[in-house]
């Protein structure tokens, strides 16, 4: 009896650990968030489910030489709109619901492994909240920068990933091209994103969002993000990187939640400390293309399209056009005067 009993906990393991093994080898060569590129099956991979470790990954392979950090409005733009400026390899390190500690990890090992020339940052106003947290799905992992993608690593990655998650996705939306390339949404991702979705739906959604927790639970003064940036910009004066920085652009709609809040003091001062760390150009206050819904994929996002219209500037000093000169330079010699600009661009 006991002879039988071993022989069959000895096949109930085996064949448990069989089991197991085809099942981590099958979410490893269908490759659903695009990690190992090991096989191809034809299937759209969506990063976006395990975004932190597939750009870790991805960076190594593409040793870029300019990156580009911050949140989702960053994570919504082609490198292809950098790389005609920069003339190198851009890879785009941005997701959304960024927290500043994450953009200095990913900033650092950039730094420390590649020849990175060019650093282009774009700075939201809720991230430098005290009272921001990380995102709950978030698979940011900081042992990644000290230890790498390790086999432990990649085994519970395997195992935790979203497989329903992803598959009901795919057949929802029906993916028939590729969703992101060299870190950034592609066009065909970005039209996805809202498909289906009126503006007055899209503003409903975003406005709730910001007005329940972005700009109100969230928003409370503090030094840690600022922290954060300040070191940031030493280590891009210490690897002697050319540093970009910019506030974000966003729709009317947004920037008369932070008046409806009595949140526009936070807004200026976050303008004014942001002066005394390093010069940046300001994109977030009411202009002619806030106003336009045209301009945008949804209340927070800039469209891809749009991108120029930060990055010329950024890298050629002067506006894409007369018509939309947007984007002024700040630092710490006019932020006063520039305090007084905003001051009545909020009275619109």
């Amino acid at each position: 009896m006991r002879k039988k009993y071993r022989r069959y906990l000895i096949s109930s393991l085996l064949f448990s650990v069989i089991f197991f093994g085809l099942g981590l080898f099958g979410i490893y060569a269908l490759d659903p968030a695009g990690v190992n590129k090991k096989f191809d099956f034809g299937l759209v991979k969506d990063s976006e489910l395990t975004l932190r470790t597939q750009k870790f990954v991805e960076l190594n392979e593409v040793k870029p030489n300019t990156i580009m950090l911050g949140g989702s409005r960053i994570h919504f733009m082609s490198p292809k709109l950098i790389e005609k400026y920069t003339n190198d390899k851009v890879y785009n390190v941005a997701f959304s619901i960024s927290t500043l500690e994450e953009q200095h990890q990913f900033l650092k090992y950039s730094l420390e492994h590649f020849d990175i020339k060019n650093v282009v940052i774009g700075l939201n106003l809720y991230t430098f909240s005290e009272r921001l947290k990380a995102n709950e799905n978030s698979d940011y992992d900081p042992e990644f920068f000290t230890k790498g993608f390790t086999p432990f690593k990649q085994i519970k990655y395997y195992m935790e990933f979203p497989l329903h998650k992803y598959f009901s996705d795919y057949i929802a939306k029906g993916y028939s091209k590729p969703l992101f390339k060299d870190g950034g949404r592609t066009p065909y991702a970005e039209a996805l994103y809202t498909a289906g979705k009126s503006w007055e739906t899209k503003e409903k959604e975003v406005v709730d969002g910001y007005s329940r927790f972005y700009y109100n639970e969230y928003l409370t003064w503090g030094d840690s993000g600022f922290n954060y940036l300040r070191e940031m910009v030493k280590l891009c004066k210490e690897h002697n990187v050319n540093l970009k920085l910019f506030t974000t652009t966003v729709h009317n709609s947004q920037l008369d939640i932070l008046k409806k809040l009595n949140k526009t003091d936070i807004y200026l001062k976050w303008k004014k400390e942001l002066a005394t760390i390093a010069p940046y150009y300001d994109f977030m206050y009411y202009h002619d293309i806030s106003k336009n819904s045209d301009n945008y994929n949804d209340p927070s996002h800039l469209l891809q399209e749009q991108g120029d219209l930060y990055f010329y500037k950024l890298f050629k000093g002067k506006p894409l056009s007369k018509t939309n000169d947007i984007g002024r330079l700040v630092t710490k010699d006019n932020i006063e005067s520039h305090l007084e600009f905003l001051r009545e661009n909020l009275k619109n």
